[in-house]
Parts: C-alpha cells; structure tokens; sequence
C-alpha cells in the first residue's frame, strides 16, 4: 500500500510463467534465481473519497510503483537516486569503494567486440511514429547494438538527426541517471526530444525547444534492463558503473560503424543525475581507448552535467543545505544534522545522523524532488501547469505511449512492458564511487571541456551541492559570476573557468555551472528601469543609520495619551457607498465604500480607504486592515486590485473580473492608503509629505478612530491588521498604539485580536543578513560576493557600513540584473506591444500596468469618490525622504505577544526582497519557545508550505507552486484556527501574493 497524499494506491503481485521459469529474457524482466518476490504481474487499485476508485492492470509490479511516483512524486513514491544513496548509507563505507582508478585502467587496453553493422543503419531508420505530427523534418533512428554477443547483451538507442544541416552538425550523446532510468523516455519523450506525448497518451506534439534543433542528437538505454535494452543472462541486470561505461564505450564503436558518418563529427556528452557518475567515466574511458592506435578515435569535445551527482560528500551537504534555504526542513532538523552528520569519505553514520536525515526526508513530504515547485499529477483532476508551464501528468502519458505495440513496432524494439525506471537495476546496484570529481579534474587536464548546469529547483542534486563540487575542484575563478540573459527574463550563469574555445586564452579550460530556467509569474515591469521602494528606503537607511534610529526613538507612548482629532461622521457612510465600479462584472453580491478621513484639519490632511464587505454574513465577519508597505506604496492599487481584493483588472484597461479567491468571501477588508501622499491619500500642506515611521501610525489611528464613528456597527467586531513588506513596521506600530490608547477610558477601544506580517521588514540586521544569504543559496550571487558581505558588513545595530561593504552590496545589484526582487522566479511584463507571459496561478505578469490606466480614468476616480489625481503605485518622494525608521521593531512584537496579541508571521518561499530566511531569522532573534514543532500543511494531497507554533506566534511558509486557491492560512487565522495541518487543509482561499 501506498499513501499519496489524499490517494492511496493498493498493490498486488501474484507469480507468472515467467516468475515460475526464472530464465526468461529481458523482454519480460525476469525476477533473478533467488528472488522471492513476485514483480511479474499486478494489479492496482487506486482510491479517494469513497466515491471514486480505478482499477489498472500492469503487467510488471514496478509500473505500480511508478505510478505512485508520477501520481505522488516525491512522497511515498519511488524515487531513484534517493533509493540507490539510502542504499550506499546503510553499507558505508560505499560498497567496498570500487573506484574509477581501480577500474577504468582495467578495460581500457582490453579487446572491445565490434559487431557486423552492414545495412543496420537502413533498418533502423523511423519512417513515422504513431501519432506524429505532420511536417517532421528531421531523420530519426531507433534500434539495438549487441555489446556482449555471448551473453545477449544489448543496448537500445534513439537517434534524432537535425532538420538542418545535420551533415555538419556534432554530435550529442544524452544520458539519463537514476542508476537505471531511462534516457529515451525521460530523456527525449520528456525533456529535450523533438516530441512530447499528448494527453491522449496516442499523440505526438512538436518540442519547439528541442536539441535536435541544434545539434543531432543520440539518447542511449543504459545499462541492459533499462527502458528497452535488455540482457537474455538475467545476472546481467546485477551491474554496476565500470560495466555501465564499458558497454556504453563499445556500444559507440559499434553505433560509430553502423553511422560512419559521424566517426569524424564533434562529440558531446550530456545528462543529469546519476549519469553524473557515467559520463566522466565513459569520456575518461573514451580519452584513454583513443590512445590505442587500432581503435576508432572518438573526436571527444566536451562534456555537460546536468544537476548531477558527483560526489557523495556534496550531493549530501548540498542537498540538507538547500532544503533549510528553500524552508523546506527547519532549524532544528538542519542543526542535528550538521552536528551529528559526516559525510565525507570513509565516516561512519551514526543513528543520530541516520535518524535526522529521516526526518529531513519526511518533512519533505511529497514535494517532487528533482522540482520543488513542480504541482503533482492527480488521476482524477486535469493536470495543474508548472512554473516552467510544464505538464505534471506527462509520465503517464509517455508510459502509454510507449506501452503501445504499433510505437515499439515502429521503434524496432522488442515486445516489452516499458517503464520508467527498473527498481531491481536501482536496488541491486554492485559499485557506486564516493566521487567521480578527480576524473573530472582528469578530464579539464586532458583539455576537454566540462560543463555543470543546475536548475534552481532541483532538490536532490541542488545546485548548492553543484556550487559545493566546483568548490572542491580547487579551481580559480577566471570570469567572475554575471547573470546571463534570454529575451527580456533574467536568469543565471556562473562561469567558474573558460575551454580552449572560448576567446580569450587558448589554455584555459572550462568549467560552467548555468542555472536552468523556470518560471513563475508575479507582478508587472519592476526590475531594470523600474523602481523597488523598499531597497530604495533601506538604501537610504544605510546611509543615514544613526540619525534615522535618533529620530525613531520617539516612542510611541509620547503621543499615545494626547488628544485624537474627532471629526464629524455623520452621513458620510452613505455618501461613501460605490453605487457601480466602470467595468464592473454583473452579479457582484457585496456592498462596498471608499472616500477620505481627515486626520489633521488644520493641514487638511485626509486619508483614502477601500472597504469591501462580505458577501454572506458581513454583519457578523471580523473586519481586516491591510496595509501595504514600500514605504510610499499603494494599499488598494497593489493590496485591492493585484493581490486580495474583490477584483482585477482585465488587459483592456477598462473592465474589472471577479478575483474568487478574495478575502472579503470571509472577511470585511479594509484598505487604508497611508501616510498621505500614497495612492489616492492627500494632503493640503506639502511638508507632510516628509514623514515617517511615528507619524504614519498617529494617523492611521486617528482614521480608524473616526472611521468608526462612521462605520459604528464595527466597534464590537473583531479586528486584525495585516500588511506585507515596510508594512512589517506600520502593522507592529499601529498595533502597539491600539493597546496603550485602548487604556484610555474615553477612548474608543478597539477589539484587536492579532496582526499578521507577510514577508515583512521588522529588524534591519536580520532583513540584510536574510537577504543576502537567500540570494547565495538561490544562485543569484556568487560564493565571492557572499563572502564579501559575510566579511565586510556588520549589520547590527550600531555597526558601520563600510565602503567595501557597499561595494559588495553594489555588486549583489549587478548580480541580480533585472530579476523582480520580490518574486525571483517571476518572468518580466512583456512590451506593450505583445501578449503578456501567463504564470502557474494564471497571475498576469502586467497587472500592475492594467491598475495604473484603470485608476486613472477620471470615471473610475469618480465612482470612487477620489480627488482628481495622477494614480501612482508608489510614492517615490515620500520614501527617499522617510524621516524615521527604527532599527528593529521586534521589542513591539514581543510586547504585543505578552498582551495576548496573536502575531503571524507568513513568507513566499520566492520573495527575494524580504525573504523567508529574514523571517526565520526574525523568529530567532526572539527568543521564544516552540510549541508545535516545523509541519508540512497540506492541500489537496499536496505540501503548500510549512509552519511552525509558539507562544501567541506563529510562522507559515507559502510555497509558489500551488494554485491560487490553495493559498490559505492569513483568514483561517482570523477565524480563530489553530495551527494544525487538518485545520490548515480547510483554510480560506486567500491572494495570490503568497
């Protein structure tokens, strides 16, 4: 049985023909002498809800198990490469360390069989695959090559020529890891073919981005019993890497006669994962067997690793650190584990390694492993788009195709029942090299160049532990790190050396780590020529640290006792009411307002709110205050109309659609527009607009005072204050003001029951050392800039900010290039002039844009009853002159959990600005003690973040890769919830932001 999430899949297994003989051929995959499980047959039933359930015959078990793993990947599913390493834990020292040292040496000078090859290439050749599209301009090749005559041995490959100029074209050799996975279905069915199966499971699509289209590409099944290579010598599936690389070595001096053509074309090898260990040993291989004059010479180039596995000692490290960056496995679990865990060569695992590493591996729950982010396949519900756009389900897809017998008849390969990724091969594997890294050094001597590209979403083989392999290598840095750019979208490159081919010293040899790119939208243009208010703010405060902290302490306590203005309220609720918003969808069922408060007469200083009540039951749902922070920004532009709001606005300008997952379907939300000067706010004497911290919570205070005399049917509700970035300090300010004039007898007390801070600023030292540390470990800066800041810069309090600190900071800029700082994975708002890039949420990346034009249109500012003016999202003067801004307001948090106030802390996993690692290190800094231990919460089966409980306080991570609705939690805990991962699956849809 396994567990999926809210699927459980129920195995079972009975014996075959072919399990009773034990000697069939590979083509049925027999179960070796001595095995008494029974793998040949099964049936599966796979169940949820007591309405819904399936059967589905497979005709190997295994297929069962992959079934829970492209239903459910990374959670109780198979995952190979964790299978073969949790295999090489419990054996270590690794099994026997078989070394390429010992080995590679040992065949290299030995006779390699050469097969006939005659009229093979004709054979092999594809006249068309079942279901491919029309127009496939391209030649394709698919067959087998005998690598071991006497023991039946041979291996599968598919050869995908290029539509042009393929005659010149290198050559490119693809292979796929595992050990034992398969590069012709994962390999080009999924990612870098010319096709993609359909959802049909019947149909081919064209791969607009395949490699074919560059270079003619050729993906090879290895070892034997992978995919559809096979053995007719059942201990041939008991293999290894020496074996591996051998016969892939004479699998290529066959292929070589069979497609002469090639024997004098540039050759690359290429793959991820575990073919990190099988590509440096079979180019290691190949440099050596070209020394044998009688051999054919392999015109061997280069080499590319791809999120590969290279080194135990790294892959380990890498792996632990990145799940603590990407707030996947909490403090406590990263700390047992660098205390009780050494990976390096020849150390034994204690129980208490063995036993943190277990719970790191659960609090991962069912996230997919290789893709963090990535949604998962649900049987029943259409498949969920990735960040990258890609379709979760497409292994099920690939596993009937390729199960159909007009596709292998059309492959030329035998009858078999084709999977993934064969789990004997995998549990069964003899010998696995602690690292591969000095062949890698041996192949750089050798003049060959290397190439490490990582994704920055692969979770086992991170591109941490690729950052921390080249920092073994001892290598130096000849082009320091540099963002490399495709269309308008940043991403990243790090170049660690230059190959002989690049222009700039014939000696030199290269070693790259590029940063695969996916994708996941958020707001409109920020990045290169647009401004970000906080970096700005903070910028300043840099600069200016000792007078801004002066100024800041003046404490809120000194006006908390004086008079709060009262102005007159009556009949301004009426006024007030928004008959019809321009645009409007038909059917809106909920009353809203909006319109000023005046805070300061004498200045005529007015503050502008949106409310939006609920639908159902808004005479008794508590009321909500969100504030956005910048500081300057826009609480009903950014926090109404691009994140929480009733509405959004449509690409043409002019109309409004209903966002269905608003807060205001459970909650009355309030938008205050503060200080003056933001958004639709205003003020009649300009010097206001020179504020700060102390000033912009007086006023927000006296609105609420007498917006309540307005809206009197409040005054017992519930309230919360909510805010996300700056507003990290108006919310702790604001609320800590509350409570002392609350204690004013002829004061209006307000019923303040918590406040909730979403990736909010709340301590200087903590906001700079988390970001900079969160952009290290998410490949946006380089191991010397990081070092430099770690260094150089004391960000306490009191601490100076040095030249060479700013200079570091400076170069962190640079790094980042055009990457929008608050959601690093978010593609850019298109030009005017083409379509808008579409996100996993469906979030339009150019909302901000739609906003601006809408909020300017003069019968939208009437209908809102707004003072003429230029709408803009943020208020560039009012934050480059912020007047006060205190180090840290953590003292206010701690004071405001002491007096009952509950306090949320909730971080996007993607917010670069103000990122989950400052709020974990906020969470430190307060000293406070965990009462329900770091979770995983849950959504439909799938992990949306994690929390952690304290006292009054807790924190919720959000991660960017579920749909909009499943982001719940802020109004679940306005509702009273406490944190609990069954109460956390029933949580309100909230905004898209988190």
């Amino acid at each position: 049985i396994s567990k999926c999430g809210d699927w459980i899949i129920v195995h079972g297994s009975f014996p075959s023909k072919n399990d009773e003989n034990n000697a069939s051929p590979r083509a049925e995959n027999p179960t070796p002498a001595g095995d008494s499980k029974k793998r040949t047959f099964a049936t599966a039933k796979v169940l949820t809800h007591p309405t819904h359930s399936i059967n589905i015959k497979l005709t190997y078990g295994f297929v069962v198990d992959l079934l829970v793993l492209v239903s459910c990947y990374g959670g109780d599913g198979y995952d190979p490469l964790e299978n073969a390493l949790k295999i090489q834990r419990s054996r270590r020292l690794v099994p026997k360390h078989v070394s390429n040292e010992d080995h590679l040496p040992e065949h290299s000078t030995l006779p390699v069989y050469i097969g006939p090859q005659d009229g093979l290439k004709d054979v092999d050749k594809i006249s068309i695959l079942p279901g491919q599209p029309a127009g496939t301009d391209f030649d394709q090749y698919s067959g087998y090559v005998t690598v071991d005559p006497n023991h039946g041995r041979a291996l599968f490959y598919y050869l995908a020529e290029s539509p042009v100029n393929s005659s010149t074209n290198p050559l490119v050799l693809w292979l796929n890891g595992g050990p034992g996975c398969s590069s012709f279905g994962s390999g080009a069915m999924m990612e870098l073919g010319p096709f993609r199966v359909n959802a049909d499971n019947t149909t081919l699509s064209q791969n607009k981005y395949a490699w074919n289209n560059v270079a003619n590409v050729l993906f090879l099944e290895s070892p034997a019993g992978v995919g559809f290579s096979y053995s007719n010598t059942s201990s041939d599936y008991i293999t290894d890497d020496v074996q591996t690389a051998k016969d892939s070595y004479t699998f290529l001096i066959n292929w070589l006669e069979r497609f002469p053509e090639y024997k004098t074309r540039d050759f690359y090898i290429t793959g991820e994962s575990y073919a990190g260990h099988y590509i440096p040993q079979l180019a290691h291989l190949i440099l050596q067997n070209n020394k044998i004059t009688n051999q054919t010479v392999i015109n061997l180039k280069g080499i590319a690793l791809g999120n590969a596995y290279v080194d135990d000692e790294t892959a380990n490290t890498g792996m632990f650190d990145y799940f603590w960056t990407h707030a996947i496995i909490s403090d406590e679990i990263h700390e047992g584990i660098i205390s009780h865990c050494n990976f390096s060569e020849g150390a034994t695992l204690t129980d208490a390694c063995i036993d943190y590493i277990k719970q790191g591996l659960a609090a991962k729950s069912n996230i997919f492993f290789y893709d963090i982010y990535t949604p998962l396949c649900s049987p029943f519900s259409g498949s969920t788009p990735s960040i990258s756009r890609f379709d979760p389900c497409t292994e099920n897809y690939i596993l009937g195709y390729l199960n159909s017998p007009a596709v292998q008849q059309s492959l030329h390969a035998k009858p078999v029942q084709w999977e993934s990724c064969n789990y004997f091969i995998n549990t069964n594997w003899k010998d696995m090299p602690f690292t591969v890294l000095p062949v890698i050094q041996d192949l750089m001597a050798s003049g060959i160049s290397v190439w490490i590209f990582s994704g920055d979403t692969d979770g086992r083989l991170s591109v941490t532990s690729s950052r921390y392999a080249i920092n073994k290598l001892h290598t130096s840095v000849k082009i320091p790190w540099y963002p490399w750019m495709y269309q308008v979208i940043s991403y990243k490159i790090i170049i660690f050396l230059f190959s002989p081919n690049f222009p700039i010293s014939s000696n030199q040899i290269t070693l790259q780590l590029s940063v695969h790119f996916t994708l996941l939208v958020f707001v409109s243009c920020y990045g290169i020529d647009g401004y970000k208010p906080l970096e700005s703010a903070l910028k300043i405060q840099r600069s200016r640290r000792w007078e801004l902290n002066q100024a800041s302490n003046v404490h809120l306590a000194e006006y908390s006792t004086s008079p709060v203005y009262m102005g007159p309220q009556e009949g301004l609720k009426d006024a007030d009411k928004i008959s019809s918003l321009p645009g409007e969808p038909a059917g809106t069922d909920f009353d809203q307002y909006s319109g000023y408060v005046t805070v300061d007469p004498n200045h005529e200083r007015a503050l502008f709110y949106y409310l939006a009540e609920s639908p159902v039951n808004s005479s008794t749902k508590p009321l909500v205050l969100w504030l956005t922070g910048g500081p300057g920004c826009s609480s009903f532009g950014t926090g109404a109309m691009m994140e929480l709001g009733p509405f959004r606005v449509t690409a043409d300008n002019k109309t409004l659609s209903r966002n269905l997952y608003a807060w205001n379907n459970v909650a009355n939300v309030l938008f205050l527009e503060s200080p003056a000067g933001v958004g639709f706010s205003y003020s009649n004497t300009s010097s206001d607009y020179v504020t700060g911290d102390a000033q912009t919570a007086k006023d927000s205070y006296t609105f609420l005072i007498n917006w309540l005399e307005r809206f009197p049917e409040y005054k017992t509700r519930d309230f919360y204050i909510v805010g996300e970035s700056y507003a990290g300090h108006f919310v702790t300010q604001l609320a800590e003001l509350i409570l002392q004039n609350n204690k004013i007898t002829n004061q209006t007390v307000i019923k303040l029951k918590g406040i909730a801070l979403g990736n909010a600023y709340l301590d200087s030292e903590t906001d700079n050392t988390g970001q900079f540390d969160y952009l290290w470990t998410h490949a946006i800066i380089s191991d010397e800039i990081h070092q430099g800041i770690v260094s150089n810069c004391d960000f306490t309090e009191g601490g100076t900010i040095t030249d060479a600190c700013n200079d570091y900071i400076n170069q962190t800029r640079a790094a980042m290039s055009n990457i929008f700082e608050y959601d690093i994975y978010a593609p850019l708002c298109s030009s005017p002039f083409r379509n808008s890039t579409p996100s996993i949420s469906g979030f339009d990346p150019c909302t901000e844009v739609y906003i601006r034009a809408y909020l300017n249109i003069p019968a939208v500012q009437q209908s809102l009853h707004a003072k003429p003016v230029e709408y803009i999202a943020c208020n560039d003067f009012i934050y480059t002159n912020w007047t006060d801004m205190p180090f840290t307001v953590l003292p206010l948090v701690q004071d405001l959990m002491a007096n009952g106030i509950s306090v949320w802390i909730f971080s996007g996993d993607t917010d670069g600005s103000v990122p989950v690692t400052t709020s974990r290190y906020d969470i430190n800094k307060l000293q406070t003690t965990v009462k329900t231990p770091w979770y995983p919460w849950m959504y439909q089966g799938e992990v949306g973040g994690y929390a952690v409980g304290y006292e009054n306080l807790t924190i919720w991570t959000f991660r960017p890769k579920l749909p909009t609705r499943a982001r719940s939690s802020v109004l679940h805990f306005l509702l009273g919830g406490k944190a609990s991962s069954q109460s956390l699956a029933k949580s309100t849809r909230i905004a898209q932001r988190w």
